[in-house]
């Protein structure tokens, strides 16, 4: 069909892609391109979910691991379309025939090997060549996972097997002389191949160049097995005279010392296997007429010395001629001069005192010809920049270079860079377990997962960690966990199994680690980097920093560079900045030495002004018109992703989080703090965050309460009973809306009241009480009409339709949605068209319309998703999932079904969670599938007994925009 969409075509001999035409799809993640990888490997064959975890995690998944599997499927989903299929538990991936570039593969060969099998060597060898060209570097490279290393390694075999298959058969076809070189090659791979020697042994002897052989056969020799005797891969070269027994001949020259300077490797490195991985393909790959360079970086004590001697000390037959170690001092007030360091190195390569010249650019050039053509390896430790790794590099393509560095060194021309991130809880718990016994730490899981956190998954304050606790076998971890709260020194200087004092002055080994580079800084950037330590916040912006330190943004920007080329921050998108734990507890603790507690309040305050600003600005963006602030909001804009990221982001404290840690110190600061709850409330409802804002909620009530403010607990009281309310915990979100509602009036605080009695009539829907929701809406509308509130007034009169469906007035609900879709048309609302949009939805199901239904929830959907609302689109589903089952089309049901469902996982949404399985399995039941049905039912009422929601029929308890007839 000439429209047709052409079908995709997967790879995975090389990174694993799809392309579709001339286009590559996005396939997200490397965690969901693993997924899609074990998909594609059982292609047209079932995956249950429990291997997929396996594969995925090994045999310690997180809790969350089968909702992060759904997730991926359903964002793989969205790009491959229904070609993905849910079995069960389980998901099969369509792939058509020849759609597969192993599959192509495979088919080559076969047809390769039925020539050989009718002596037709030649057509067999192009075969094979054409095979192996679709090969595109690593199989599977990059992705993470025990199924993708196990396969990794299988086809990475299969590949090396086809390729000796050619080789052989090249062999057979006399083409021996252009075999030499890449069997060179290949021999220096693999230096403990023995067929792979033995092939090239008969390239050698066969490739017609007579004496000029033997060098070649040489350079393929150092890396034989220990113990081949040369004999097995030199057969004598017949053009050369056999030695006269009498000849004599001068002495050889004695052979360079073979440097072997690497520090002891550590026993044992835990959660770095991907990266030892990459580093050793890199640095056993052979590059075109250039050094191999590798990169190691990241933030202090993260391991980066530990994963390059590991790395170094796996490569050194690899690298037989020597290799060289210095550390560069890169973070200490005095780094290493080069030249200094060149001098060490000829002396280590035989080169006498008197040899060495005293210019560093004539010492770099003694250098680069001393290991001319040698197989060395430098491992340069701790570089500053790279001006000082550039002075220490050789010429020749077959040495290699392992640099560490806290800063990128973004100049240095690498084949390849590894950014080391602290490890994992599990990782982390492993080296806990190695230093302080194991058994220890399996006793008491909660806390030593505590422990690991307060040490920032570092592994060097994760040692530290165990060897105090192994010095100290009647603590319990608790005891230690409590020693880490951040308001102590990180590791109390006393060293760990000596009976005598520390001597006055003395460092841990963490603020020895951490120490050098602050004291490199200046002393506005000195104060800086304590200050961003004082909101306990996982990342800000150059904005951000700018308010703590009172500077201007260009100049926090400057700081901010500085601070993490030195390896104190870390920058994990553009414009934003991190630090970690400990970095973090170490810049508390200059803190409080440094600076005076009146300014650290003035600083903190100045940052929650400016969570503040960057709040509004938001909210003026998803409220358009609403006067919450007063009649003059900040201009409209969407607002950056990051920054709404920033203001709600569970897995880093929000704005909310930080508010209320900052009325610790500030409790005057308590109207800024109710404001910006105010102003967060349209991203917790969008992306159903509440009941991660709870604490910080009532942190900030009881300030207001206890400040006397009742303007901020009108405000901070209105989002604490939205939040309750919208958990279905109704009894305490009506208690807690009637003071608001109270302090509101009394202020004359008139946008607020109006939210109030719109939130006071969600929870008479969620009871129930119809006919009080609706004059609750009324006085809504009636009060945003009174001070002139546009979406306040839309808002409510949205709100109200639920509730006019189920007092049966289907028109009058069909009227208000049509007007306020218009009304946020005008208004460039984008949240109040999509919620429109929906409205839409439920009055055409209620009126029998379930076609137009299905189109008005999919057009909300996809809406709410454009403006960043995963509630909006769990609600869309789960109301898509009525229509469909009201329409009788039962498959579209169960497929929408399984999306809600899905969707209301990730929000952990869990009243919608109960409405989407109820409705999936009425839709299996009426499709005949029984059995799946009485699963799911008895998911919702798993998930309504773990939601602590009371067990009801009629599902008072359901959100009002997921009805539940």
């Amino acid at each position: 069909m000439d429209g047709a969409e052409p079908e995709p075509f997967f790879s995975v001999l090389g990174a694993v892609r799809v392309r579709r035409g001339d286009s590559s799809l996005a396939l997200g993640s490397p965690q969901q391109r693993a997924l899609l990888a074990m998909l594609v490997l059982r292609r047209n064959d079932v995956v249950d979910l429990d291997e997929i975890v396996d594969g995925l995690w090994g045999e310690e998944p997180p809790r969350t691991a089968a909702g992060t599997v759904r997730s991926h499927v359903y964002r793989l989903r969205r790009v491959l379309g229904p070609r993905i299929a849910t079995h069960g538990q389980g998901y099969l991936l369509h792939i058509a025939p020849g759609a597969l570039d192993l599959d192509v593969f495979d088919g080559l060969v076969a047809e390769a090997r039925a020539h050989t099998a009718t002596e037709g060597a030649a057509e067999a060898a192009e075969l094979l060549a054409r095979a192996l060209h679709l090969w595109q570097g690593a199989p599977l490279a990059g992705l993470p996972g025990p199924h993708a290393g196990i396969h990794r390694e299988r086809l990475t075999e299969l590949r090396l097997s086809v390729l000796l298959e050619r080789i052989e058969l090249d062999l057979r076809l006399g083409r021996h002389a252009r075999l030499v070189p890449e069997l060179t090659g290949l021999c220096a791979q693999h230096p403990l191949h023995g067929r792979l020697r033995e092939l090239a042994g008969l390239a050698l002897a066969h490739s017609g160049r007579g004496a000029a052989a033997a060098p070649q056969e040489r350079a393929v020799r150092p890396h034989a097995a220990p113990g081949t005797p040369p004999a097995a891969a030199e057969p004598p070269n017949p053009a050369e005279p056999p030695a006269h027994p009498h000849h004599t001949t001068s002495p050889p020259a004695p052979p360079l010392p073979r440097p072997a300077q690497l520090p002891f490797p550590p026993d044992r490195l835990i959660g770095r296997t991907e990266a030892v991985a990459d580093l050793l393909d890199t640095l056993t790959t052979p590059r075109c007429g250039s050094v191999t360079i590798a990169t190691v970086t990241g933030t202090a004590g993260v391991g980066k010395s530990a994963l390059t001697v590991h790395v170094a000390h796996r490569l050194r037959d690899r690298y037989p001629d020597g290799q060289l170690y210095a550390n560069l001092r890169g973070t200490s007030a005095d780094p290493a001069d080069p030249a200094a360091v060149l001098a060490g190195f000829l002396q280590a390569l035989g080169l006498h005192e008197p040899e060495i010249p005293d210019g560093p650019q004539e010492r770099a050039a003694l250098f680069r010809t001393t290991v001319a053509d040698r197989r060395i390896l430098l491992v340069l430790d701790d570089a500053r920049a790279t001006a000082q790794v550039e002075a220490l590099l050789p010429g020749s393509a077959t040495c290699a270079v392992l640099v560490t560095a806290r800063a990128t060194l973004d100049g240095l021309q690498t084949a390849h860079r590894v950014r080391l991130e602290p490890l994992a809880v599990p990782e982390s718990l492993a080296v806990l377990g190695d230093v302080a016994g194991r058994q220890r730490i399996a006793a008491d899981p909660g806390q030593a997962s505590a422990l690991a956190e307060r040490c920032g998954g570092l592994p060097l304050a994760l040692r530290l960690a165990g060897a105090r606790l192994a010095a100290r076998p009647s603590w319990s971890l608790s005891d230690f966990v409590r020693l880490l709260d951040g308001t102590h020194p990180a590791f109390p200087a006393l060293p760990p199994f000596s009976v005598f004092p520390a001597p006055a002055g003395s460092q841990d080994g963490i603020t020895a680690c951490i120490r050098p580079s602050y004291d490199l800084l200046d002393d506005e950037e000195a104060r800086l980097f304590r200050l961003l330590a004082l909101p306990r916040r996982g990342a800000t912006d150059i904005a951000g920093a700018a308010a703590l330190g009172g500077l201007p943004p260009a100049r926090a920007g400057q700081f901010l560079e500085r601070l993490t080329g030195l390896g104190l921050l870390e920058s994990p998108r553009p414009g934003v900045y991190r630090q970690y734990p400990l970095l973090r507890m170490f810049a508390a603790e200059r803190s409080r030495e440094d600076d005076r507690p009146e300014e650290q309040a003035v600083a903190i305050t100045r940052f929650l002004d400016h969570l503040l600003a960057e709040a509004r600005t938001v909210h003026a963006a998803e409220r358009p018109g609403h006067r919450v602030f007063g009649p003059h909001p900040p201009h409209p804009c969407p607002g950056r992703p990051d920054s709404r990221r920033r203001l709600v982001d569970p897995d880093h404290d929000g704005a909310l989080a930080v508010a209320a840690q900052i009325l610790e110190a500030v409790p005057s600061a308590v109207a800024v703090a109710a404001d910006l709850a105010l102003a967060v409330e349209p991203l917790l409802e969008g992306s159903y965050l509440w009941a991660e804002s709870l604490e910080p909620l009532r942190r900030i009530l009881r300030t207001a309460r206890d400040q006397g403010h009742l303007r901020a607990a009108g405000r901070a009281g209105h989002v604490l009973g939205s939040a309750l309310a919208h958990l279905g915990r109704v009894d305490e979100a009506d208690r807690i809306l009637d003071a608001a509602e109270h302090a509101a009036r009394a202020v004359g605080d008139d946008a607020v009241h109006t939210g109030i009695l719109n939130r006071r009539a969600h929870v008479c829907q969620y009871r129930a009480q119809w006919h009080q929701a609706d004059v609750l809406h009324r006085e809504a509308v009636t009060a945003a009409e009174a001070y002139g509130g546009d979406w306040a007034c839309r808002n409510a009169r949205a709100s109200s339709v639920s509730t006019l469906l189920r007092l049966s007035r289907h028109d009058e609900a069909a009227e208000i949605s049509r007007t306020t879709l218009a009304s946020a048309v005008d208004a460039g609302d984008r949240g109040g068209q999509a919620y429109a949009l929906y409205n839409l939805g439920l009055t055409a199901r209620h009126q029998g319309r379930t076609d137009e239904a299905v189109d008005r929830h999919r057009q909300s959907a996809e809406l709410g998703a454009r403006c960043g609302s995963p509630a909006m689109e769990a609600m869309n589903l789960v109301s898509e999932t009525a229509a469909q089952l009201a329409g009788h089309r039962l498959p579209a049901a169960v497929e929408s079904g399984e999306r809600a469902v899905e969707a209301a996982r990730r929000l952990r949404w869990h009243t919608a969670e109960v409405r989407a399985l109820r409705l999936l399995g009425t839709a299996l039941a009426a499709t005949g599938d029984r059995k799946r049905a009485r699963a799911r039912l008895d998911q919702a009422a798993d998930a309504l007994t773990l939601s602590g929601l009371p067990r009801n029929p009629h599902d008072p308890l359901l959100p009002p925009d997921v009805p539940s007839d």
